[in-house]
């Protein structure tokens, strides 16, 4: 009888402990599916003396106020072996997509997979939404070199190395050297046409001329600005010399307690950047290589409320042009190869070099300062250096909103007359907003 009563208690127990067994299994998997969302916005206006009055003197306009940003951000954990993250823009003429793209962060051998349209792993400030960064005017050397921000479709592979120190090498294979803006320069009545100064009724969005008021415009004036047998980036039907490769290795070095600093050297190349509509067989390349180093003061004791970042960002751009020459050379020891020369067109190399140098210092949880410095060669030659330096003053209003006020001068050579710039910048945050591993 004792073993009877036994048996039944234990039946009673089992079966009392299948329906909890069965709900912690059928729970809900909790809240790393749900997905971040974040909006940020970029309000700016601007005061410069581009313009002049009638009898030549300079005077101070505005272009009014400019929503640079308007960014939507969605990302989330999409199981337990890697994240999907998405970037809209929106703007008067529409929205696009900025950023969509895997993360695998943990494959075999230390290897992370990034793949979709981000921001490339290349360089320093190339790698920063603008609004992230702590200055109000994104890098003009960048715009020069890559066509602004590196934006392209494809895959990135990383290694982290197994190092006492951290040290993490990149490679990726992309569409192309692909970049992406919404900064321009004020232009003066002289300057040609151009991203800065657009023609009467139109508008330039990410360096596309726009005119919706009059599309008949907007063709006429790409007849002008645009050579209709110019090169062309490659086709839909792509062989490996139409991709862009890239490489990148970087590190980051702890000196004390207070001072670390972060080490980078990039390369990307694509040996058909561009090809010839007058002669056939005829490709150009492109490589863009460089190295930045940023020193980083934190003091432990009050990290949240001071610290100070400075460093520089050098870039080099080899490129080649479908150039139309004038003459040929007098002396055959200096004259075109054969092979490089048809009728009056030439492939010309051009090789151009800069930098971009910056300090930022965080005197409080509210106010920080800084100053930049960029020169570069631009196409034009030598005698088109491009020189601008400028400062600013932010004051965060919280975690979530900032006001910056800046001044910039753009000594801009041969190919516009100097401009003084003044820029305040309003830039919020609502909900969660992200761009991984950036200090």
């Amino acid at each position: 009888m004792t073993f009877r009563i036994l048996l039944v208690i234990i039946s009673l127990a089992l079966a009392a402990g299948v329906p909890a067994r069965a709900e912690k299994e059928t729970a809900p998997l909790g809240a790393w599916q749900n997905p971040d969302i974040g909006l940020v916005y970029d309000l700016k206006m601007d005061w410069h003396n581009a313009d002049r009055d009638a009898d030549g003197s300079r005077r101070w306009t505005t272009r009014g106020f400019d929503l640079a940003t308007a960014e939507l951000s969605v990302g989330a954990e999409a199981d337990p072996f890697g994240r999907i993250d998405f970037n809209a823009m929106f703007f008067e003429e529409g929205a696009e997509i900025h950023e969509l793209f895997f993360t695998m962060p943990a494959l075999p051998l230390g290897l992370k997979a990034q793949g979709g349209q981000f921001l490339a792993s290349f360089g320093r400030w190339s790698r920063f939404h603008a609004h992230a960064m702590p200055f109000a005017s994104e890098p003009r050397i960048l715009g020069e070199y890559l066509g602004g921000h590196l934006l392209p479709q494809g895959l990135e592979l990383s290694w982290l190395a197994p190092t006492d120190h951290y040290l993490e090498v990149r490679g990726g294979m992309f569409n192309g050297i692909e970049g992406h803006s919404h900064d321009s320069d004020p232009a003066g009545p002289g300057d040609a046409f151009g991203p800065g100064n657009p023609p009467p009724g139109c508008h330039y969005h990410d360096g596309e001329l726009h005119c919706p008021d009059d599309p008949g415009a907007e063709e006429y004036y790409r007849s002008l600005l645009d050579d209709p047998e110019a090169p062309v980036a490659p086709g839909p039907n792509r062989g490996l010399e139409d991709l862009a490769w890239l490489g990148r290795v970087q590190s980051s070095l702890e000196m004390g307690d207070a001072w670390s600093v972060d080490l980078g050297a990039s390369v990307i190349h694509q040996d058909n950047h561009r090809s010839s509509l007058r002669f056939e067989g005829w490709d150009y390349a492109k490589t863009v290589a460089g190295f930045d180093v940023t020193f980083f003061w934190s003091p432990p004791e009050q990290n949240l409320y001071r610290g100070l970042d400075f460093g520089v960002e050098y870039l080099r751009n080899r490129e080649q042009f479908e150039v139309q020459h004038e003459e040929e050379h007098e002396d055959p020891a200096v004259a075109v190869p054969a092979a490089e020369h048809e009728g009056e067109w030439l492939r010309e190399t051009l090789t151009r070099d800069g930098f971009f140098t910056w300090a930022r210092y965080r005197a409080s949880r509210r106010w920080e300062f800084g100053s930049y410095l960029e020169s570069f060669a631009a196409r034009t030659g030598p005698d088109g250096d491009r020189t601008r330096i400028g400062g600013f003053l932010t004051f965060n209003v919280s975690h979530y909103q900032k006001l910056r006020l800046e001044y910039a001068h753009d000594d801009r050579g041969d190919f516009a007359e100097g401009v003084d710039q003044v820029i305040l910048q309003f830039d919020g945050l609502i909900g969660y907003h992200t761009h991984g591993r950036q200090r």
